[in-house]
């Protein structure tokens, strides 16, 4: 019984330590943008969070993006590549 306590507690010290090294140590902000539970940082605009919502949108198969946006304003186009990305893993 003894041997086997000996054993399961450096594995549940490793586990430990693989766990809290998957999470953030940074706070979540009050004016983060959050949008299908991903951070996407603080202080977005409108054309930014438009962006990512159309990104996540054609990612779920319907195709969406404001392509004079996107060539036309910046924080759009950054919206959108970064949802787009962030869904796609």
């Amino acid at each position: 019984m003894i041997k086997l306590k000996k054993m399961l507690l450096p594995v549940a010290l490793t586990g430990s330590i693989f766990l809290t090294a998957c999470t953030s140590s940074s706070p979540v902000s009050y004016n983060d943008y959050i949008y299908n539970g991903i951070n996407f940082g603080s202080d977005r605009d409108a054309s930014f969070k438009k962006g990512v919502q159309d990104a996540c949108r054609t990612s779920d198969g319907y195709y969406t993006k404001d392509h004079t946006l996107f060539n036309d304003n910046e924080s759009y186009k950054f919206g959108w590549e970064d949802g787009r990305a962030a869904v796609q893993g």
